[in-house]
């Protein structure tokens, strides 16, 4: 059994008056722990991103545009003049917002210095962080504009990752359809398979709640955890993450840090100060029984967390279908029925139109197996079942 099997999830409220938290962008789960565990929440959302369907009843929520800075500004500002506000917690990529890390930071809403979350996220801000430091060296130059690309390629020496920095100004003109030009990072390519770090840091002390096997280090279309890295390597990609966080000052949350274990040892190739993404995020929480949202609302509470134990491995394997309309799909039924499959999530129907790689909506089956091997004939099984015919573009063959 997980080690998080018996670990007691009765929330005790806060001393009292009850601590008054913001929420920003959460998911329905996480203000369920908190409004649970005594807290008097608020939540702060964008009416394009709010899902508050299951929200405990009476839970305020006011909107806000988030490519508004001052708007943002403003709403957190009322939150703690008018409601009280005492903390806030930004969810779904919201804590690098420069409105949302410079006004948390102002009324003292949260312990991260107002650049950490930042020198996390952003990855020119974190690429130069780590190279100044000599910790996870990799050459990079900036390109102001796609006509500045090939000089910055020359600079560095083919082969090159190209990284699309856009600013916060250019955020709010996509939102309203006239998105300027993007700037860019010209980084050295990184050989090596790449592992997902996930930890949870409170008060400065970073907890490494596990590491993910990614697209390729495990197998060509499927991420697996807790990853099968050697002792050694694991290690290795552990300090390299935790090294970044303490480098940028982060103080408390989750973050996310994906590490390639190259030749000439580990490098962060980029990281946010948020808990992976789906279906990453049930990944962990298939293999060890870990809540993100409960384990959070406890530190948040000051209460003691833990560093959860997998008591099996848990794989999502990718659909990727060539881009086209979809003609017809079989198989996704007897997919389900294969042994230890938890979920298969495929979002088109025949006449569909099929996005790029890479796409959010990519389908994919979500499997449980007692060893890598188990997991790896699960995997290999539903990819022989699904049967798609789909039709490509002219623009595209």
């Amino acid at each position: 059994m997980s080690a998080n099997a018996g670990h007691d999830r009765e929330h005790h409220p806060p001393d009292s008056p009850p601590q008054r938290l913001l929420l920003v962008c959460p998911s329905v789960r996480l203000v369920q722990e908190a409004v649970s565990a005594g807290f008097a929440v608020r939540v702060l959302a964008d009416e394009e991103l709010l899902r508050d369907d299951g929200f405990p009843p009476g839970t305020p929520v006011d909107l806000v545009d988030l490519t508004d800075g001052a708007a943002l500004s403003a709403a957190i500002e009322a939150s703690v003049r008018v409601h009280g506000t005492q903390r806030l917690l930004a969810c779904a990529g919201t804590a690098d917002l420069p409105a949302v890390a410079a006004t948390a930071a102002r009324f003292g809403l949260t312990p991260n210095p107002v650049d950490a979350t930042r020198l996390l996220s952003e990855p020119a801000a974190m690429r130069a962080l780590l190279n100044g430091s000599r910790h996870s060296y990799v050459a990079a130059a900036r390109a102001r504009t796609a006509q500045e690309l090939p000089a910055a390629v020359e600079e560095i020496g083919a082969p090159v990752t190209v990284r699309t920095l856009p600013s916060c100004a250019q955020l709010s003109a996509a939102r309203s359809g006239s998105a300027g030009e993007p700037s860019y990072l010209v980084e050295q390519y990184l050989e090596g398979p790449e592992y997902g770090v996930v930890t949870l840091t409170v008060d400065g002390m970073h907890r490494v709640i596990g590491v993910v096997a990614l697209h390729g280090a495990w197998h060509p279309s499927s991420h697996l955890f807790p990853a099968p890295l050697e002792e050694r390597d694991e290690a290795e990609a552990r300090a390299i993450a935790t090294e970044l966080l303490d480098l940028a000052g982060y103080e408390f949350g989750y973050a996310y840090t994906v590490v390639v274990l190259t030749a000439d040892g580990p490098r962060v190739v980029r990281s946010r100060a948020d808990y992976p993404d789906e279906p990453l995020a049930s990944l962990i929480e298939l293999a060890t029984g870990f809540s993100a949202e409960a384990e959070l609302v406890q530190a948040l509470a000051g209460k003691p967390t833990d560093v959860p134990t997998a008591d099996r491995y848990a794989a999502v394997a990718s659909y990727r279908l060539p881009v086209g309309r979809l003609l017809s799909v079989s198989g996704l039924e007897a997919v389900s029925e294969l042994p230890g499959v938890h979920r298969v999530h495929f979002p088109y129907a025949s006449g569909d139109d099929i996005p790029g790689h890479g796409d959010a909506a990519e389908g994919y089956v979500m499997i449980s197996a007692d060893s890598t091997q188990g997991a790896a004939e699960t995997v290999a099984a539903a990819g022989r079942l699904l049967r798609a015919e789909v039709s490509r573009r002219p623009d595209h063959l």
